[in-house]
């Protein structure tokens, strides 16, 4: 039944549309007149005049429009209103609700009868026709509608549509035919009395106007009637209509309304007695009951409240001045319910003078009923007894009471339809009857309903509402501003002002653009003369008032503008906020209509004479091009609503445009407000013709934002009122006057071509301490032009003001006037300083301010970007030099200065994930709204590349972003190339190694990455957190516009995400293994790729499948790079896309994970901000974790390491124990719940992390997330799954999933082999990951091979990836990996026939160890298969066996299609935003399950904790030999890691990034260097019961303490303490190598030193001439000392001297 009901509501809106649409277009050409020629001469004798005043058949006026189906007449007659008032809306309305009346009013009717109300103004009606022989007679069944006001009726009926289960009294009864009523409406118009012109002393009488709408299908097979028919019953069906409503109109009782718990079931209006019988139960209330209206908005909420206030009570109007019987009876199945109280309340309102219509409200209200199955049976009968006015209830009189200021009857109109009545209320007739003056009469004024002003100030959120209302529209506006011209389509060019109209596919968008440019005149003389309210009705016509509502904030207002109506258009009016951005270059000035009165109460109600505007967008843009030209701009998108259309538009903005530009010519801007401080506006008015300003304000404290520096006291608050006059063209000089008198006032005159905006800038200063209560006004008038001669003059309160004039030079006053007009971008003028951005940065300053004991001041040389400053004795003359090169060269140090910015290096109070996190919700932002409002195109080659300053990105490095779809391939296959390391080498040139450190499943990890830096720059490396997401595409999303199909797994994005952070967060790894070169680290601020698989159904031409790629990148380079070079790079990251594609089109896409999946699930973005949020992780599949996954395509292996993690999930069912074993152990192997539990897993992981020493710089995080998670695991305890399945059957045991793969056969031509590789994880401690070259080849005797089962299907073609629709194309198979658990977990059973005992095979070994571990890790690798031979098949190997592979029909037979092409996103990890969690970054993404323990640093202490097996045979660990272990008294520093270059001064300064070459070689001996950089991914994992510690700086006391260890049985907890313990103490060494290398280099250095000094001779003093002679032969020399200083050290002298040969 409510689905029926439904179908007639539907029917009703339909004809109440298309009554709307015929009412709006009254003055259509559609419509013809039909005349009748007989009724005209019968009624309307020559010759003689009429004596009767009733109206006649010729002055009713019909008129016929042609549509599709039967036509539709429309018939008018207006009636003057006598002062008796018989004739009155209330008759109208009391004959129209009273369908046994219409047989006395319309002859063709024989009958009508009520059948049903829906509601309080939706009926049923039967009505049977007459046709007259021969034709049968008809029927038809129509449902109505009723609206009112005080001065409109309108009621809309139409037929029911047949329905298959419609009830029995509405199907068609013989001999009726059942005829289609499409619209039966009528609208009774109340119109305006007007004055007469010849006589205006006599008005007129008022007007009823009545109209009515006739479309008839009367199913006849002949054409029966004609239009000579139609005419005369149309006509006699008016005047019989006017006759019934002036006779009896005023003596018939109507039921009001009725509320919750009342059920009317028959209605019932006898002509003959004048009665009414109202048949209704009372029956049990139902809250939730819905009304049947589809108007929204107050009458919605108005019927509501009338349903809840008549609950259990009848509400009827009767005529006051008839006399009335009323009967009532009530019946019931029991004396408790039939005798239940009710009580009866007759009013009467007395606020009005007393007319023949008055009403008397009577209501009858019942008691509750006892219970829910009760029912009470009433019966009301009201008659009219005689014309003495009074009520007998059941025989007895009932008083009346009087009441005031209360309307019984409720409007129920909506505005809309309100409008389109109004709109008819000026139609011209055009008609002969002698009641039609020609006059234009307008409607009556409806009694406003006050609406209550509350003087209360506005909520917070009714702030934010309009808030985001105005920035809403604001975006709108400047997005429609910065469109390209080609967007604009030139309609007209009149009066030097261009008319464009927005070229927009959508045809009810009709947005207009006018644009001209005004030279001589600046931005504010324009300002000033637009939002004057004064100076609007001198530059348009059609201005009549403006009144300031609300000054809602120190920006936006509230305005109601009227225009005066002009013939044949009525007066229009708008309630719009208008609000206010300025800047030095440019004003925008935009506004909309205001329709919330809970927002505003001050907005006027719709007045019936005006027609309301509906203004989406009005916005003025005043540009400056230079100091002399101004470009105006007017954007409009309005619907004047009534009659008038569209088109008049552009004249009218060519109007408005060169109105305003022509008064600023000629009487320059008026005064204008440009700033309240402390104050808000009440009133703000300009008289032109009078010359006078005048605004009025109170004071606000709210809206105080000075802060003291221009006060006369700092401790007393002031209101500050900016004016802005001209004083060039308004006025010569002013006469102010100010109440009350100003605490200050200060004048400042500038020049016209300032930059600063010229004229007299006033600012009025009151004290808001006693001017808190006082009603503040200013007043600017011109000074009388007789007074004086003096120019510039101000005179405020009567008293001479001192005016500061702000002088310009000649010589720049010439240059600005012939500056060359340029015009400025377009940009927002709305966005202040990001104030989340700010409250981020200082709370990570806060919190590293708090980490460090002793912060290090920056000196002037890391923070100055200035040449350094020397300093020696001839440092002021190079200082002086340096300066002055400085300044002349500083734009071209500008562009090569590197773009740093205040967050240059991540925040070490962030996690690293959180850098991914907050990445990943601003890449999400961009793709909910992919929109290019704010973002400057870069380059259009190949595809547009667009950038923008994103402030929550960084406000120095902007965001670059590409998009282009990929054609054949599928967003999962581009998902496993972009991630893969290795792939990644093939397709980026600028990328160049990458160091895996931490893994946090799914795909989530830290690294440290390297790429190529080209000359002369090095290559940079960046601490990157990694992360991939899915997120499914909601129904109707604009992505798939011709989505018909519900989404699935393949519909949905993916988002690969990359940040760097902090390089403290890994302090525990060695710096000197992951970055040996000692290269720059910069930082990526966000690296994200949006990848999308194209909905294959859509209109777009793509091929399937295609995916749509999307690149966003912004990155700092840091070191030396240039701020231009950063920014080229940048630019040319988002091209990578078409490397991506290159490298898809010409390899198959690599194997991929299925299960356990590679990526996470997260939910929608939902916040306009995306940074700052909390997230949380919900473990899907517990069981099993992706560790890594890597694909080496130079040989096309493939590499996946698998967590199997079965610890807390139990199986009731899953063993049963024996009755030999008495202390039986659960199984830990179970099939994972439905609905599993991630705090098994996270507390496992928690509680190895007790151990972790009190040194290590995550101690305390950990120690957190450890509380919590213990917390978590109390609460929510594990639940087992039950043994029963939804349908009841025993749930059976299955084999435990370990992983699910998909390879391409593509790839493998010659087949594949697969190889896997198990063992048990006894350790609770996080995995090792270690490169390939580095694998073990034995197998350790602790660790157990697992039995894997193997089955590999194929799987049918998909769209929704490469290999679905050609049929060439080798297909896809699905390895799916298993462990035989089930056959282990069958219960022990006995067989009641045989009596025979069933139990489970003997448990092996390993599936006891992995029943009482829980945790394995499964190593799978996939590599082109050796076997196969030429002419072969396809071979599939695992393990050195081959194995068959199930073809697509066996597939499908053994698996189903659903489980082939499912895509698991169901158990996959789901990553969604919360308010609950105390922290940003959930703790399993805090604590990382796999760590490369080849790149920690040996001299630190070890991050990963190890925790003891909790087994029964665990013996107790020996202490540590105190004696044997030397530890030094000195303990070492903690090795910090070496902080990034910083970036020095001076414009060589590139030079400085390269460190000492010495350095490279000051490593450890124990790395390989080699085996870290040869293999970027593919890491293979070892057991972690091996540690191999090997370090040349450990004593042979360790080596013999590990040794003995080992061979204890709890090897593992002594090694990890006693390494802990030594290493904690340790002195850092130098290997031999580093010696013999810093000796050597020594050497060569003293020789190089040596080889620069010449030997000399020594002095020798003889005393025999026979030695001299001796020597003279050999030669001799000369020294001549020129400097000396004796006794310098030890009894040596220092001497310069010069020597001379001999």
């Amino acid at each position: 039944m409510h689905r029926l009901h439904q179908s007639w509501y539907a029917a009703l809106d339909v004809a109440q549309t298309n009554f709307r649409q015929l009412l709006t277009s009254h003055s259509s050409s559609d419509w013809k007149r039909v005349s009748d020629s007989s009724s005209s001469s019968a009624s309307s004798p020559k010759g003689k005049a009429r004596a009767s005043s009733l109206p006649q058949l010729s002055d009713v006026i019909l008129h016929r429009r042609a549509v599709k189906g039967e036509s539709v007449y429309r018939a008018t007659l207006e009636v003057p209103l006598g002062e008796d008032g018989a004739i009155s809306l209330d008759a109208c309305k009391s004959v129209l609700l009273s369908p046994e009346l219409r047989r006395e009013w319309d002859p063709a009717v024989e009958g009508a009868q009520l059948l049903e109300m829906c509601d309080q103004v939706t009926r049923v009606v039967k009505t049977n026709f007459t046709l007259g022989w021969p034709a049968s007679p008809r029927d038809a069944v129509t449902i109505s509608r009723t609206f009112n006001d005080a001065t409109t009726l309108i009621d809309i009926s139409t037929s029911l549509p047949r329905s298959p289960n419609e009830p029995m009294y509405l199907r068609p009864s013989p001999p009726y035919v059942r005829s289609e009523v499409a619209l039966f409406a009528w609208c009774i118009q109340l119109l305006k009395p007007q004055s007469p012109v010849i006589e205006p002393s006599k008005p007129l009488p008022p007007r009823l106007r009545m109209t009515c709408f006739w479309q008839h299908d009367i199913r006849a097979p002949w054409n029966l009637n004609s239009t000579s028919s139609f005419v005369q019953q149309l006509s006699s069906m008016m005047l019989g209509f006017y006759k019934i409503v002036q006779t009896r109109g005023t003596r018939i009782p109507l039921l009001l309304g009725y509320g919750n718990g009342v059920s009317v079931e028959r209605i019932r209006f006898e002509n003959d007695r004048e009665a009414l019988s109202v048949d209704y139960s009372i029956v049990p209330e139902d809250e939730e009951h819905g009304l049947h209206t589809t108007e929204q908005g107050m009458e919605e909420l108005h019927a509501i409240r009338e349903h809840r206030r008549l609950a259990r009570s009848v509400e009827c109007a009767l005529p006051a001045n008839e006399g009335w019987d009323v009967q009532l009876s009530t019946k019931a199945s029991s004396d408790e319910v039939s005798q239940l109280p009710w009580t009866v309340h007759a009013t009467r309102d007395t606020s009005v003078p007393e007319t023949p219509d008055d009403k008397i409200v009577f209501r009858v209200k019942h008691a509750s009923l006892p219970n829910d199955h009760s029912v009470l049976k009433v019966n009301l009968v009201i008659e009219r007894s005689s014309p003495a006015g009074g009520i007998r209830l059941n025989g007895v009189n009932q008083p009346i009471e009087k009441l005031e200021a209360r309307n019984p009857s409720s409007y129920f109109m909506s505005e809309q339809m309100l409008q389109d009545a109004s709109s008819t209320a000026d139609m011209s007739l055009r008609s002969q009857s002698t009641f039609n003056t020609g006059s234009t009469s307008t409607m009556q004024d409806r009694p406003i309903l006050a609406r209550t002003v509350t003087t209360a100030d506005r909520t917070a959120a009714g702030e934010k509402s309009i808030l985001s209302r105005v920035k809403r529209n604001y975006i709108y506006f400047s997005s429609l501003l910065q469109e390209p011209e080609a967007k604009w389509k030139r309609t007209t060019e009149a009066k030097g002002v261009s008319i464009a109209q927005l070229d927009s596919i959508d045809p009810t968008l009709v947005v207009y653009r006018a644009e001209a440019t005004f030279v001589g005149l600046g931005l504010w003389d324009l300002y000033a003369t637009i939002v004057s309210p004064g100076a609007r009705a001198q530059w348009d016509k059609l201005y009549d008032d403006a009144v300031l509502l609300e000054d809602v904030n120190q920006l936006t207002e509230l305005w109601h503008f009227k225009t005066k109506p002009t013939w044949p258009v009525v007066g229009r009016d708008s309630v719009v906020l208008k609000t206010v951005y300025k800047s030095s270059t440019t004003i925008h000035v935009f506004a909309f209509s205001a329709d919330d009165p809970n927002l505003f109460p001050h907005m006027p109600p719709a007045d019936p004479n005006v027609i309301r505007t509906q203004v989406d967008l009005q916005g003025w843009a005043i540009e400056s091009l230079s100091p002399t030209t101004t470009l105006l701009t007017l954007l409009e998108q309005s619907d004047p609503k009534g009659w008038t259309n569209k088109t008049s538009i552009p004249q009218q903005m060519i109007t408005t445009v060169t109105g305003v530009g022509d008064f600023a010519i000629k009487f320059g801007g008026p005064p204008v407000v440009t700033r309240l401080d402390g104050a808000k506006a009440n009133d703000m008015r300009y008289d032109h013709e009078r010359g006078s300003f005048r605004v009025e304000y109170e004071g606000a404290p709210d809206r105080r934002t000075s802060d003291g520096a221009n006060q006369v006291s700092p401790a007393v608050p002031v209101i500050e009122c900016e004016l802005r006059c001209d004083l060039d063209a308004w006025a010569t000089s002013l006469d102010i006057v100010v109440d009350p008198p100003p605490l200050s006032i200060t004048c400042l005159r500038r020049h016209k071509l300032s930059s600063g905006g010229g004229g007299l800038w006033l600012t009025i200063s009151h004290d808001a301490i006693h001017a808190s209560d006082e009603r503040l006004q200013a007043i600017v008038r011109r000074a009388p032009q007789g007074g004086t001669r003096e120019r510039g003059l101000v005179m405020v309160n009567g008293a001479k003001m001192e005016v500061d004039v702000e002088e310009l030079p000649d010589k720049e006053a010439k240059h600005l006037a012939k500056k060359k007009r340029v015009k400025p971008i377009r940009i927002p003028l709305d966005q202040p300083p990001v104030e989340g951005a700010i409250r981020r940065r200082r709370a990570e300053w806060d919190a590293e301010q708090s980490n460090v004991q002793a912060p290090v001041t920056p000196t002037t040389a890391e923070l100055s970007t200035s040449a350094p400053k020397f300093v020696s004795t001839w440092s002021k003359y190079f200082n002086y030099a340096v300066e002055q090169a400085a300044t002349t060269t500083q734009q071209a140090v500008a562009a090569i200065s590197p773009a740093t910015g205040v967050d240059v290096v991540p925040s070490s109070s962030k996690t690293p994930m959180q850098y991914a996190l907050d990445a990943l919700s601003y890449v999400q932002c961009l793709y909910s709204s992919p929109t290019t409002e704010g973002w400057t195109i870069l380059t259009e080659k190949d595809f547009p590349v667009y950038r923008k300053v994103a402030d929550q990105i960084s406000p120095v490095i902007p965001v670059h972003r590409g998009e282009k779809v990929i054609e054949g391939v599928a967003a999962e296959e581009v998902a496993s190339v972009i991630m893969s390391y290795d792939c990644r080498k093939q397709w980026d040139t600028r990328f160049d190694t990458a160091n895996t450190l931490e893994s946090f499943g799914a795909g989530s990890h830290t690294a440290f990455v390297v790429t190529k830096g080209g000359f002369p720059f090095r290559d940079r490396g960046f601490y990157l957190a990694n992360i991939v997401a899915r997120q499914a595409i909601p129904p109707g999303s604009r992505r798939s516009p011709g989505d018909s199909e519900p989404p699935n797994d393949n519909r949905s994005a993916i988002f690969c995400v990359s940040a760097s952070f902090s390089p403290e967060s890994i302090s525990s790894f060695a710096q000197t293994k992951y970055n040996p070169y000692t290269l720059p680290v910069g930082r990526v601020f966000v690296d994200g790729w949006i990848l999308e698989t194209l909905d294959p159904y859509t209109a777009e031409n793509y091929a399937i499948p295609s995916t749509r790629c999307t690149r966003v990148v912004a990155v700092d380079y840091g070191g030396s790079v240039p701020a231009a070079v950063n920014s080229m790079i940048n630019g040319m990251l988002p091209k990578s896309i078409l490397a991506v594609e290159i490298y898809m089109k010409s390899k198959p896409p690599p194997p991929f994970t299925r299960q356990p999946a590679a990526n996470l699930v997260v939910a929608s973005q939902q916040e306009e901000d995306p940074l700052g949020q909390h997230w949380s992780l919900r473990r899907r599949d517990p069981v099993r974790t992706s560790l890594a996954t890597s694909y080496e395509p130079g040989n096309r292996t493939y590499h996946s390491i698998t967590l199997i993690n079965t610890s807390g999930h139990l199986s009731t069912s899953s063993s049963s124990p024996t009755t030999n074993d008495r202390t039986p152990r659960p199984s830990r192997i179970a099939h994972p719940p439905r609905t599993p539990s991630p705090d098994g897993q996270r507390s496992s992981r928690d509680a190895a992390l007790s151990t972790t020493p009190a040194g290590t710089p995550s101690t305390s995080r950990i120690i957190r997330n450890k509380n919590v998670a213990r917390s978590r695991s109390r609460d929510a305890p594990i639940k087992s799954p039950s043994i029963f399945t939804v349908r009841g059957e025993v749930r059976h045991p299955v084999d435990l999933l370990l992983s699910e793969l998909v390879v391409d056969s593509k790839l493998y031509p010659e087949g594949y082999e697969v190889i896997t590789e198990s063992h048990i994880n006894k350790t609770k401690s996080a995995l090792p990951l270690l490169p390939t070259s580095t694998k073990k080849d034995e197998t350790d005797t602790e660790v157990s091979s697992l039995p894997v089962s193997f089955t590999i299907y194929t799987l049918p073609p998909s769209p929704h990836h490469s290999s679905g629709l050609n049929v060439d194309r080798p297909p896809r198979h699905l390895l799916r990996l298993t462990l035989p658990t089930a056959q282990y977990q069958v219960s022990t059973i006995q067989d009641p026939l045989t009596g025979e005992t069933r139990s489970a095979p003997p448990k092996p070994q390993w599936f006891s160890d992995f029943e009482e571990v829980g945790r394995a890790v499964v190593n799978i690798c996939i590599k082109p298969s050796t076997s196969g031979q030429k002419g072969d098949k396809k071979v599939v190997v695992v393990d050195g066996k081959p194995i068959t592979v199930f073809t697509e029909k066996e597939s499908l037979t053994n698996f189903g299609r659903d489980e082939l092409l499912d895509g698991r996103t169901a158990k996959m990890d789901l990553l969604v935003r919360t308010s609950l969690e105390a922290e940003c970054v959930p703790p399993e993404l805090q604590e990382p399950i796999a760590i490369a323990e080849h790149l920690l640093d040996e001299t630190a202490p070890k991050r990963a904790s190890v925790e003891a097996v909790a087994t029964e045979d665990t013996e107790s660990v020996a202490p540590l030999d105190e004696e044997k272990v030397d530890i030094p008294e000195t303990a070492v520093a903690d090795n910090e890691p070496r902080s990034p270059d910083t970036t020095t001064s001076g414009i060589l300064r590139f030079l400085n990034s390269y460190p000492n070459p010495l350095l490279r070689f000051s490593s450890s001996s124990s790395r390989q260097v080699p085996g870290a950089l040869t293999s970027a991914s593919s890491p293979a994992l070892v057991g972690s019961q091996q540690r191999v510690l090997s370090s040349s700086s450990l004593s042979s006391e360790k080596s013999k303490a590990k040794e003995r260890d080992a061979a204890s049985s709890t090897s593992l907890i002594a090694e990890g303490v006693a390494f802990m313990s030594k290493t904690r103490v340790v002195q850092q060494m130098y290997p031999l190598r580093t010696l013999i290398i810093a000796a050597l280099i020594g050497f060569l250095l003293g020789s190089l030193l040596r080889s620069l000094i010449s030997p000399a001779d020594f002095i020798y003093v003889s005393t025999d001439m026979k030695d001299v002679e001796s020597t003279a032969a050999s030669g001799w020399r000369e020294i001549r000392r020129l400097v000396e200083i004796k006794y310098i050290l030890g009894g040596w002298d220092f001497q310069i001297a010069v020597v001379r040969r001999h």
